[in-house]
C-alpha cells in the first residue's frame, strides 16, 4: 500500500478568564500534541505536526477540548459575563489552508449538568453534534474525516 506524508498547522486560541482551556489532538487514536490553549486572535497557539497516511484508508482529525468546568461560566440576569472558549483560527495540510472546508468538521459537546437537565425542562432541544463550529464553548470533540490520498480527498470535496 502507497502511503504520503502530510503535514498538519492547526491555529489553536482560546478565551478566558480564570482557567485555560485544554486540547488533545489526535489522529484516529494517535495521540499527536496535547496542551492548555493560552493564545489570542492576533497570537494563536501555533501546532505542527506531521502524520503518515495509507492510502485508501479514511482519517479523523479529532480536538478533544476538555478543562472546562461549571464554575467557569459566569452568568448574571441571564447573561453571560465570563467564559471559556477554544477557537480554530485555522487548519492547513500539506500547506494548504483548507478555509470554508472547516465547517465540514463536527462538534460533539459534552453538554455539563445541571445546565443540560434544566435546558431539557424548558423544552430546549440540545443537538448530539453541531457542524459549522469553530468555536467550542463545551467541554466536547470536533472531528474532521478525511481520506488519504489527501490531495485527491480535497479535489473531491472543494466544490
Amino acid at each position: 500500500m502507497e502511503t504520503e506524508n502530510v503535514t498538519f498547522k492547526i491555529e489553536l486560541y482560546s478565551t478566558y478568564w480564570d482557567k485555560k482551556p485544554n486540547c488533545t489532538i489526535s489522529i484516529n487514536d494517535t495521540i499527536v500534541w496535547s496542551g492548555d490553549i493560552d493564545g489570542t486572535k492576533e497570537k494563536p497557539n501555533v501546532i505542527n505536526f506531521e502524520h503518515q497516511l495509507t492510502e485508501g484508508k479514511t482519517y479523523e482529525l479529532l480536538l478533544n477540548r476538555q478543562g472546562k468546568n461549571i464554575f467557569q461560566t459566569v452568568v448574571e440576569n441571564g447573561e453571560i459575563k465570563k467564559d471559556q472558549l477554544l477557537h480554530i483560527k485555522s487548519l492547513e495540510i500539506d500547506e494548504i489552508d483548507i478555509g470554508s472546508l472547516v465547517y465540514e468538521g463536527v462538534y460533539t459537546p459534552q453538554y455539563p449538568e445541571p445546565w443540560a437537565t434544566d435546558q431539557k425542562q424548558k423544552g430546549k432541544e440540545l443537538p448530539k453534534t453541531l457542524k459549522n463550529v469553530t468555536q467550542m464553548g463545551h467541554n466536547g470533540t470536533w472531528t474532521f474525516t478525511f481520506t488519504s490520498p489527501f490531495y485527491m480527498w480535497l479535489l473531491e470535496n472543494l466544490y
